[in-house]
């Protein structure tokens, strides 16, 4: 699992989430094959819990590795 952070076609926000990829180059074989990336958010809702997305590939614009 690792850390990306996802900036969106049409969305100011860029979610850093954690996928189930080892590096880039892994994530990028997934992002051919699959129309949605599965992730959990990295930051904690109210309730303790880091929820699950699925982010549509075809609105990833730019993605970055995070440490």
């Amino acid at each position: 699992m690792a850390r990306f952070k996802f900036y969106l076609i049409g969305s100011c926000d860029a979610p850093v989430l954690d996928v189930e990829a080892a590096d880039l180059r892994e994530l990028h074989r997934q992002m051919s094959c699959d129309r949605f990336i599965e992730g959990h958010t990295t930051q904690a809702d109210a309730d303790g819990v880091l929820p699950g997305v699925l982010i549509a590939t075809s609105r990833i614009q730019l993605v970055m590795e995070q440490s």
